[in-house]
């Protein structure tokens, strides 16, 4: 199949080639090579995730329904995710004082702990991933990823 010239729709989905498919395709490998090498810590691939989005925040911690959100998944899964990791120690949640409704979710010592072996692996398998790729196209598919993905969670309605 040709390339468009234009910025017109790229292909019809049946035919292909289609870019949902190589980014599911592509996600999937990804997950199952990191969860591979995730084992060594006892984690999965979405315990892992979760605590990445956790290292991410300023001081450590986040409430939970704002954990769930990052991780776009249901409230049933995320809270399921949180409990396990409660349960290896990684992080605590607790009552916000402010208000207790809502749950607190902090990183332990044992989870800051962690945190540059379990980056390596997602580097070191980012790394492999995109060897091929010049750091300007690497640049620039992760900004288009990016908006894409800055699209779909614009559109979201309320939390699933």
């Amino acid at each position: 199949m040709s390339q468009p010239q234009t910025n017109e729709f790229r292909s019809r989905f049946g035919e292909g080639p289609h870019v949902l498919g190589a980014v599911t395709l592509l996600a999937r490998l990804a997950q199952e090579q990191i969860a591979a090498n995730l084992t060594d810590f006892g984690l999965t691939f979405s315990q892992a995730v979760a605590m990445v989005r956790l290292w991410q925040t300023d001081d450590g911690s986040i409430s939970q329904s704002d954990m769930i959100e990052k991780l776009a998944v249901s409230r049933a899964s995320g809270s399921l995710v949180l409990t396990e990791l409660a349960t290896l120690g990684l992080l605590t949640r607790s009552s916000d004082p402010a208000d207790a409704r809502r749950q607190i979710v902090r990183l332990t010592e044992r989870g800051r702990e962690i945190e540059p072996a379990v980056h390596a692996v997602f580097e070191s398998v980012e790394a492999e991933l995109f060897a091929p790729i010049d750091s300007e196209e690497w640049w620039t598919a992760y900004r288009q990823l990016r908006s894409a993905i800055d699209k779909l969670v614009a559109g979201r309605s309320t939390p699933r």
